[in-house]
């Protein structure tokens, strides 16, 4: 008994000694994401088959913006091994506030086909995402898909794939 008590007792010693207080100053901590308006920026492309590229890019802010803009680069390599991409074709979608039923932007998409291209290519996308804030500053992000093989062939898809 004498040596469960000496154990507690030791155990209470060493709880009080290494507990600590601690005081803290009464501030807000305020942590600001990456950007303070551009949310997310997206790009994909899609072989839909028989020389034809399905491209779809987005953006998202925080907070409406004044305007916004999706500049999309597409590019094209000869074989998934060589190592150079060159450009084919930039296409650029702007956005204006001013444009929106409500006056707020805080989303814009462009979806679009692409046909005539060189089958047996590989393609993919550069997008760059950018929005004027409303103290007259740019944000921007940039993305880049992987590529894809472009087919002359039909492409078949699965039920899930398609819905």
């Amino acid at each position: 008994m004498k040596k469960t008590m000496r154990v507690i007792a030791l155990f209470l010693v060493l709880t009080i000694l290494g507990t600590s207080v601690a005081f803290a100053e009464d501030s807000e901590i305020i942590i600001e994401p990456r950007s303070r308006y551009l949310a997310t920026g997206i790009s994909e492309v899609t072989n839909e088959g028989e020389g034809v590229l399905s491209i779809y890019a987005d953006f998202t802010s925080y907070n409406s913006v004044k305007w916004a803009s999706l500049t999309i680069t597409l590019q094209k390599r000869k074989s998934a091994s060589s190592g150079s991409w060159t450009d084919v074709k930039t296409y650029t979608y702007e956005f204006d506030a001013a444009d929106e039923p409500d006056g707020e932007l805080t989303y814009g998409y462009a979806e679009f086909e692409v046909h005539g291209l060189q089958t047996d290519y590989y393609y993919r996308v550069k997008c760059v995402h950018k929005v004027k804030t409303p103290d007259d500053t740019y944000e921007s992000k940039t993305s880049q898909t992987s590529g894809v093989l472009l087919t002359s062939y039909p492409v078949f898809r699965s039920q899930s794939e398609e819905n």
